[in-house]
């Protein structure tokens, strides 16, 4: 069974930042990023180990395995 969960709260964004786990990021339904793990976030930008920039208010980001 699918656990692909999004993640919407500081924390979740926090914890995939300590723990390294690879990200999956989408905008508008079209995949901008995927494997992607994050070196900073803030209220508004997540930042990825390769300073790629994504706003989270346009971007939906996702955790887990099919």
């Amino acid at each position: 069974m699918p656990k692909i969960r999004q993640l919407n709260t500081h924390a979740d964004f926090e914890r995939m930042r300590i723990f390294t786990r690879p990200i999956v990021i989408f905008q508008e339904g079209e995949l901008l990023g995927s494997g992607v793990i994050i070196q900073s976030h803030d209220e508004t930008i997540v930042t990825s180990t390769t300073n790629e920039q994504y706003r989270k208010a346009t971007c939906q980001f996702y955790y887990g395995s099919k």
